[in-house]
């Protein structure tokens, strides 16, 4: 018998699911990239306890990426066969006992090997939940799926900067451990319980889940269906499809750029400390307005996309935002003030074009090619993230400036929004009748 979805309000259907998953799958993100990043706060007493150097610095931040890189696909292609639970908790598990472990580290060696470590287990998450959300909101919604989701970057930016400062500067010489080390301890624990909740709290998919009725989930399948038929190109299915698709290694190549975006939360502390803030509580309560204005910034930004249907512009005038904000990091180097509201331009914007442009890969992409090519995208486009962080330090260490990689991130940031705006086809959103 068909199941019949005339009567069924579909913002309804859409607001169950996104009460169900975004809440938790926003606060793991948050965990996520806290427990990336937070070695950005740790560094500023780390680094003169070692007596490391900036540029050592940047490669400790960049090991990250060679384990991310290695293990992204494999895991992506996994959660096809295991579901998005399972694969969040093995993920979650063994990147939090990772971070736990970094309070033990004894030299620039330790750290190498421990963010090797964590970028291997991390892997796949990021492509894994955008994957899982590509299950559960077509075209005409995904970009503010997507939003409630990526903006546990500048979220987590906000709790590390209420909060790193405080256990750094507060906890120092507690039980004779070090700040630095109490940050790693605290941040790795809630990795650990959320990823042992993911089992219970998620679902693999639509035609599983319990929270909807029949109805409801017919309405989902419709939509998907409706947006394969609204396709202008064929998606691609399969592994091999996907390697031969050029839209897809275009993306890799958007993606690159886009990823010196993880500059922003590791050197931006040091960033502040250059410009007249006075300690590192002083940088994190600056960061927390910075970050809650990014927060809302690009919440507004993706709900205004999906509201008309629109991809192109949204990316173009954003990613020229950041780039102009960039550069324009030196002019207020004689001011703290000038130069916190120069970041929270930079950090808004950037991420905004950022967000935007991953609702756009499940519409060429499609099952194993979807897999396949989400991961890859994000796998091989952390090139990026690799050099970034590290191309700001080994600038600063060689020139004694810290804007030298600033303004090497805004022109990768530049090239990447004219490829993301110009070479990538689009055609405006769709919603289906119902």
């Amino acid at each position: 018998m068909a199941i019949t979805t005339v009567g069924v309000d579909r913002d309804a259907v859409y607001n169950k699911i996104t009460w169900r998953l975004m809440p938790f799958l926003l606060a793991c993100y948050v965990i996520n990239y806290l427990d990336r990043v937070s070695i950005g706060y740790a560094k500023l007493q780390f680094v003169p306890e070692m007596h490391l150097n900036e540029a050592v610095f940047g490669l400790i931040t960049s090991a990250f990426f060679i384990g991310y890189i290695a293990f992204e696909v494999p895991s992506n292609l996994l959660l096809l066969r295991v579901g998005a639970p399972a694969t969040l908790t093995r993920i979650m598990v063994l990147w939090g006992a990772t971070i736990v472990s970094m309070m033990f580290a004894q030299n620039e060696y330790w750290f190498y090997v421990q963010r090797f470590l964590l970028g291997s287990f991390e892997a796949g998450f990021f492509p894994g939940v955008l994957l899982y959300l590509s299950f559960w909101f077509p075209n005409h919604r995904r970009g503010r799926a997507t939003s409630l989701f990526l903006v546990g970057i500048p979220l987590s930016g906000i709790v590390g900067g209420a909060i790193s400062g405080a256990i750094m500067e507060g906890m120092d010489g507690v039980m004779g451990i070090h700040g630095w080390r109490w940050l790693f301890l605290i941040d790795g624990f809630p990795a650990v319980l959320l990823g042992l909740a993911a089992m219970f709290v998620l679902t693999d998919k639509p035609a599983n889940a319990h929270f909807l009725s029949d109805a409801e989930k017919q309405v989902v399948i419709e939509d998907m269906e409706a947006d394969r038929r609204a396709r202008t190109t064929a998606a691609s299915t399969t592994v091999g499809e996907t390697l031969r698709n050029p839209k897809v290694w275009l993306m890799v190549v958007v993606y690159f750029t886009m990823a010196f975006l993880n500059t922003n939360q590791i050197w931006f502390p040091t960033l502040l400390r250059e410009v007249g803030a006075k300690s590192v509580t002083e940088a994190g309560n600056i960061l927390v307005g910075v970050w809650i204005f990014a927060a809302i910034f690009v919440l507004l930004v993706c709900r205004n996309s999906d509201r008309v249907g629109e991809r192109k512009w949204h990316m173009l005038i954003t990613g020229m935002m950041a780039t102009v904000a960039y550069l324009a990091f030196p002019l207020a180097a004689g001011s703290l003030w000038a130069s916190a509201l120069l970041v929270g331009i930079a950090a808004a914007s950037g991420y905004a074009v950022f967000m935007v442009f991953w609702t756009i890969p499940p519409v060429f992409l499609e099952a194993r090619g979807a897999a396949m090519g989400i991961g890859m995208i994000s796998a091989l486009g952390q090139f990026g993230g690799l050099s970034g962080p590290a191309v700001v330090g080994w600038a600063f260490h060689e020139t004694g400036s810290i804007y030298v990689g600033f303004t090497v991130a805004a022109v990768a940031i530049f090239l990447g929004t004219l490829l993301a705006t110009f070479a990538i086809p689009h055609t405006r959103l769709r919603k289906p009748a119902g």
